[in-house]
């Protein structure tokens, strides 16, 4: 009886891990994804290194400020503000992971990649950066994509941006 019993808990728990691990089969997949101005992409050391460098000096000196998110359908939009004399491209970086919550939970690091920033006379200008969110996270099943919420971080400003559904965020 004892052994039915152990045969019966271990069938239990290998078939609950399998299907409750949502985040192990994209952990360590690299990819990416253009989108006009954004480079999304999969990759979990540099998601780590971002994490790591947050707010450091020598990390800083390209600084893009989120102003707003806002999340529709499978469309998602950052307003990002920069110094005008800066030219460049934004990644937008997932480490691959999901958080098994309810929905699920995504973070992304948004790092701007400006090769030329020459005075910082103080004039700004904003960016509207479009994200299709199936084509970002294309192995995720659609259903994920469709219910997941969008925790959003910035290099060095520690204001975050969480998005859960059809969101519309600013910051004051």
């Amino acid at each position: 009886m004892k052994s039915l019993l152990r045969i019966f808990l271990l069938l239990f728990f290998v078939s609950c891990a399998e299907e409750g691990d949502m985040d192990s089969p994209f952990l360590g997949v690299s990819y990416e994804v253009r989108f006009d101005q954004v480079r999304f992409q999969v990759n979990q050391k540099l998601y780590q290194q971002l994490n790591f460098e947050r707010g450091s000096n020598n990390f800083c000196a390209n600084l893009g400020e989120i102003r707003a998110v806002k999340r529709t359908g499978n469309e998602l939009q950052l307003v990002v503000r920069r110094n005008s004399s800066c030219n460049g491209d934004y990644l937008l970086v997932w480490d691959g992971g999901v958080q098994e919550s309810m929905p699920e939970r995504v973070q992304l690091y948004l790092f701007p990649q400006f090769t030329n920033c020459g005075s910082t006379s103080g004039n700004t200008v904003n960016d509207t950066l479009k994200i299709d969110l199936k084509r970002a996270f294309m192995p995720l099943q659609e259903s994920v994509v469709n219910r997941m919420s969008i925790y959003i971080r910035e290099n060095c400003n520690f204001f975050d941006f969480n998005c859960e559904g059809d969101c519309d965020l600013e910051k004051d």
